[in-house]
């Protein structure tokens, strides 16, 4: 999950959203499963421990892709009595569970790559398993082409986190060929290096998605430079006079964005609540999908001492 303040685009509705995220996940297990029966068939007639390490990935990525399409149903579901704040979290947890599985199956494939290395065998149909590997790096990019557009349009964690490991694929697949391609000429220890090598690549890859998804179940702060941006907003009214105990936090592709709008304690109800809400209708038209709580302070301004509104990003309230 990587984590950016940019918006979705603006003019996507979210019905149009929902049938994007819902595409992207079907894709993803869809190509999964056609990867596995590929890669199924190639380690069958090899005997390589190379391509029994793409074969678990491609095993963990079609878990993963199935908890991320739940996950992203659930996710999409509107708040209820129980859930006020939405299910966005779902996507978070989904992505948990992803590193959970990717790690499980590092370790596996770390035990097969020593075990290979101290006993290196002769492979059979490497021809076949190097086809086998670019057709899994074609379809690979194609699903990540799609996963990318799908992400730009819907900021999706969980589909961010699913492009994180095909991402990670394109590599571990390439190394593949190359060990295929090595043991053919003879170097037999390469394919069971290239088995505790990807073991670690892809170790690393749960790590990084187990703590995204960990940051964003721990309301991280929204990251990028929202604090700016809202300044700048806040800056470009004259009535408002400042701000403080702003607090961001996303869930799923909810951004929930409070602060406290200082303004003078004089101005008419009417009038602080025009203010208000013409700061939040902004803040809404740079973060289309946030959830905007505004609070309204008074402060006692002297008409002898300038207020210093640059200053109020970070008081607290008393």
């Amino acid at each position: 999950m990587t984590g950016t303040s940019s918006p979705p685009t603006r003019d996507l509705s979210h019905a149009h959203q929902s049938r994007l995220l819902l595409l992207a996940g079907g894709a993803s297990v869809a190509t999964a499963v056609l990867l596995i029966l590929a890669k199924l068939v190639a380690w069958y007639m090899s005997d390589s421990v190379a391509v029994l390490a793409s074969l678990v990935d491609s095993l963990m990525d079609s878990l993963a892709s199935l908890v991320n399409l739940i996950a992203i149903r659930y996710a999409l579901e509107p708040p209820d009595d129980e859930h006020r704040f939405g299910h966005g979290k779902a996507e978070a947890l989904a992505g948990l569970g992803q590193s959970v599985l990717i790690a499980g199956s590092s370790l596996f494939l770390l035990r097969e790559g020593i075990d290979k290395l101290a006993n290196p065998r002769a492979l059979e149909a490497v021809d076949v398993s190097i086809v086998v590997m670019v057709f899994s790096i074609v379809m690979t990019l194609l699903l990540l082409t799609l996963q990318k557009y799908v992400v730009r349009k819907t900021r999706s964690t969980a589909i961010e986190a699913d492009s994180l490991h095909y991402l990670s694929d394109l590599a571990v697949n390439g190394g593949i060929i190359l060990a295929l391609v090595a043991a053919q000429a003879g170097y037999l220890w390469v394919d069971g290096a290239t088995g505790i090598i990807v073991a670690v690549f892809i170790l690393r890859a749960a790590w990084q998605i187990g703590h995204e998804a960990a940051q964003l179940l721990l309301d991280r702060e929204i990251p990028g430079d929202v604090r700016e941006v809202i300044h700048a907003i806040v800056a470009e009214h004259p009535d408002a006079l400042g701000f403080h105990d702003l607090r961001t936090r996303q869930s799923g592709r909810t951004q929930f964005i409070q602060l406290h709008l200082d303004m003078d304690q004089n101005m008419r109800l009417f009038e602080a609540h025009a203010l208000a809400e013409s700061v939040e209708q902004k803040i809404r038209a740079r973060y289309p999908m946030a959830d905007v709580i505004i609070h309204e302070d008074p402060v006692a301004v002297s008409p002898h001492v300038p207020v210093d509104r640059a200053g109020g990003g970070e008081q607290d309230d008393d």
